[in-house]
């Protein structure tokens, strides 16, 4: 038996590396167009794009480990049961529920994986990122001053620019409203400026010289004008009150962060949905990992007549499905409709329950669900097509 178990739990690992290279590919490939504007807009380095890459994979792992256990699963009893060797070994007397030991396997691994990307690492790459992103836009603030147009970057601050010096951070002909201070906004105008950043204090320095201040009270009963050599103006963005705050968000948040929050929301009386439905999120995702591998052996076993082929394209329904469910249940939740623990565990309870019922109906010698078999037919030659114009 411990050769059996090592043949197909080397099977599924060999299927769940492909699956998530694959997957993790494909969600790397949909951030390409945001990324590539990264580097062509705001000169961001090819050092840091593979930093800002770091930062993301952990969200990208948490959705595509469970979903690679699914295609894992699937695809190996699949070819298990096409090869004909789930009958030579079920005439051996060998039990559909000892089969799905290396599944067990596999999933325990995948759930604590899964568990420490979810808990420990996502939160803090989400965070990374963002405040990656800041930095760099502090450090480029100046790229984004376009001429003759009315510049609103930064929050309760308006700039026009008359000309910029190329390769310059030089600013000629500024013209700034300013109304940071809501009691009494200003007009400056000044003969060239630049901007000073720093990422670590959160501050931006415009420095102007040679210009004027026209400064109105709000009771519109004082009036004065001002004349300058130099003048700075200080841009804290570390107050969260601007454009560029870094606050955290559930996302961004640990789980001790979170029911932190949710004790000091609900002393104000506030709703906590969203940092309920982030909480339950950390916890049913991993589990996920048992749920899949239960559900695609069974279903890998009744699809086999059409090849890998038509086990991938039932298994890309299935994630299609459950992406819907998950994405449905966090809008719910968030929203208070459904409790967030039955909105965000839904998805586990009904693909868990059904490969229950498979697995049973299977180690029963049953034929449940026919017409999965014959889905699985109608989706090989779509399938086929698919891997014809990817090798092309």
């Amino acid at each position: 038996m411990k050769i059996l178990d090592r043949y197909i739990l080397k099977e599924l690992v060999k299927f769940f590396i492909l699956s998530v290279f694959i997957l993790t590919l494909v969600l790397f490939l949909d951030q390409l167009h945001y990324l590539s504007e990264l580097i062509l807009n705001r000169g961001v380095a090819v050092r840091d794009m593979l930093l800002l890459l770091l930062y993301i994979s952990p969200a990208f792992l948490a959705l595509t480990i469970p979903l690679s256990v699914l295609f894992a699963s699937l695809m190996t009893f699949s070819r298990l049961s096409g090869d004909n060797e789930i009958i030579a070994v079920r005439a051996a007397g060998i039990s559909m529920y000892r089969l799905m030991l290396p599944v067990l396997i596999l999933s325990i691994i995948t759930y604590l994986v899964s568990s420490y990307v979810m808990v420990g690492l996502q939160h803090r790459g989400n965070y990374a990122f963002k405040n990656f992103l800041l930095q760099v836009s502090m450090r480029k603030a100046n790229f984004e001053i376009k001429e003759r147009v009315f510049n609103n970057d930064f929050k309760d601050l308006i700039m026009y620019v008359e000309e910029r010096e190329i390769g310059s951070s030089v600013m000629k002909g500024v013209f700034i409203y300013d109304s940071q201070n809501n009691s009494e906004p200003q007009v400056i105008t000044a003969k060239e400026g630049r901007f000073v950043t720093d990422p670590e204090t959160m501050r931006i320095l415009l420095q102007l010289k040679g210009g004027t201040i026209n400064r109105m009270a709000a009771q519109m009963d004082r009036y004065q004008l001002l004349t300058f050599d130099t003048y700075d103006i200080l841009i804290d963005v570390g107050k969260g009150e601007g454009e560029y705050s870094i606050a955290k968000e559930p996302r961004e948040m640990s789980l001790r962060e979170l029911k932190n929050r949710i004790a000091g929301l609900k002393q104000e009386k506030k709703e906590t949905f969203i940092e309920e439905v982030e909480i339950q999120t950390k916890y049913s995702l991993p589990f996920a990992c048992f749920v899949f591998g239960l559900f695609g052996a069974p279903l890998g076993i009744k699809v086999h007549r059409s090849g890998k082929r038509g086990g991938l394209g039932i298994g890309l329904i299935i994630v299609v499905a459950d992406y819907i469910l998950l994405l449905t249940g966090q809008a719910l939740g968030r929203e208070g409709r459904v409790p967030p623990v039955i909105a965000l565990w839904l998805p586990n309870i009904l693909i868990g329950g059904l490969g229950i019922y498979l697995l049973n109906r299977i180690s029963k010698e049953t034929m449940p669900f026919e017409f999965m078999g014959r889905l699985s037919d109608r989706f090989a030659p779509l399938s086929t097509l698919f891997i014809g114009k990817v090798r092309r």
